[in-house]
């Protein structure tokens, strides 16, 4: 397939790829985001809200095992724009429900139908443009995460301020059809433009290379890689969702001042991204390395919360800031630019799905299991964990640099 050269063809696709990864945020971290109000205004317990996290983290793992996989054999941008659209209506059913159990299918189905969207979009990225432009299209993409984090905790604070945490999944609704529209609309005019004007990829394999290098080959290399991204998805989505119930329940904060004390860490997050890019090309060039010195310093940030922070607020920030912005950089390496390694071979898509995969089905433990755990054991005994399960991830690192070696292939 032709790509896509010309600057304002380029620019163009990164801000409707941008727009259509980031309106899944508002349809997803809304329910994160919203709660501790949930639990108190609806009189819910920690461990069956967690249970519908959990709910979405497994669809969405389950779904990260297909959606490569169809990424690689379907047109990748239509399944995108369904995924967004389904996720829209599931959204507008949630708004609607009245009991965790209706919650919990719908929440379920939402993981299942947002699995669609970022395996297919990198696909298309691969499909669409050349090798300088897919690595630094995948590296800004990055930027969803803190961005969507900041704006689907702004959009529920505000909902919640206003009178309701059901207004923010009317509100992930509408924004994610409009996406869709987006989405389909202008990746339809691009993929027309890149096989009207565009130029063949000098840098694409030949057939037999990729059929030398079967998937069985590859996985047995990245198999410590996938038990960090699990323990990845362990720490990210544990601390973005049990924050605001710590800060409420430690320090006497209301619900939506405790989500909107949260704003400032995607904010900040956004640094994570650019700091481990910086990393990676100035110094370790490898992106397992620059993964293990982000959990061992997120390990760090984690034992200092767990010795002052729950004491003091200026030292939970200061950590909280410092653990997710590490997050976000191992999330960078691991899910975003390792999975380009393996362009060549035509398995970006399915690792990356793979990788999703193993990283959602750590958010699934941590929805419930923390939940549980500060439940049974208080919050030193999250803190604590969290600590524990950082440095497993700069072991399982350490190892990863050196397995994916054999296999690894240039950009």
């Amino acid at each position: 397939m032709k790509k896509l050269y010309a600057p304002a063809s380029i620019y163009l696709f990164f801000g409707v790829c941008w727009l259509a990864y980031f309106s899944t945020y508002l349809g997803r971290l809304n329910f994160t985001a919203s709660i501790a109000e949930m639990q108190a205004a609806d009189q819910l317990s920690k461990t069956a809200l967690g249970q519908v996290a959990s709910a979405f983290f497994i669809a969405y793992g389950a779904g990260q095992l297909c959606s490569g996989f169809l990424a690689d054999r379907l047109p990748p941008h239509l399944l995108v724009g369904g995924g967004l659209l389904g996720s829209a209506l599931l959204n507008a059913g949630m708004a609607l429900s009245r009991g965790t159990g209706a919650m919990t299918v719908l929440w379920g189905l939402n993981g299942l139908v947002q699995s669609l969207a970022w395996a297919p979009l990198v696909r298309t990225v691969v499909d669409l443009t050349s090798d300088v432009h897919c690595a630094r299209i995948c590296l800004h993409l990055a930027t969803t995460t803190p961005a969507g984090t900041l704006a689907a905790y702004g959009v529920s604070a505000a909902c919640i301020a206003l009178g309701s945490w059901r207004y923010s999944f009317w509100f992930g609704a509408a924004f994610m059809a409009g996406a869709a529209a987006v989405w389909l609309l202008g990746v339809g005019a691009l993929r027309r433009i890149a096989r009207r004007d565009g130029l063949p990829d000098k840098s694409a394999p030949p057939p037999a290379r990729a059929a030398a290098h079967p998937l069985r080959a590859v996985l047995p290399a990245l198999a410590p890689i996938g038990a960090a991204v699990f323990l990845h998805g362990l720490l990210k989505d544990g601390i973005l969702t049990w924050t605001p119930s710590y800060l409420q329940e430690n320090f006497g904060f209301p619900a939506a001042v405790s989500v909107a004390l949260t704003l400032i860490v995607p904010v900040v997050n956004l640094s994570g991204v650019y700091l481990a890019g910086a990393v990676q090309a100035r110094w370790l060039r490898n992106e397992a390395a620059t993964a293990l010195a982000f959990f061992a310093l997120c390990g760090a940030g984690a034992g200092l919360w767990w010795l002052a922070g729950q004491v003091s607020l200026p030292v939970t920030l200061a950590m909280l800031l410092v653990s997710t912005t590490c997050m976000t950089g191992v999330s960078t390496m691991l899910l975003s630019l390792l999975p380009l390694r393996y362009r060549s071979l035509g398995l970006t898509a399915t690792l990356t799905g793979l990788l999703n995969a193993a990283t959602y089905l750590g958010s699934a433990v941590s929805g419930a299991g923390f939940g549980a755990l500060s439940e049974a054991g208080g919050w030193g005994a999250v803190l604590a964990v969290w600590c524990a399960l950082s440095l497993a991830g700069a072991g399982a690192c350490a190892a990863g640099k050196r397995t994916i070696r054999r296999t690894i292939l240039p950009h």
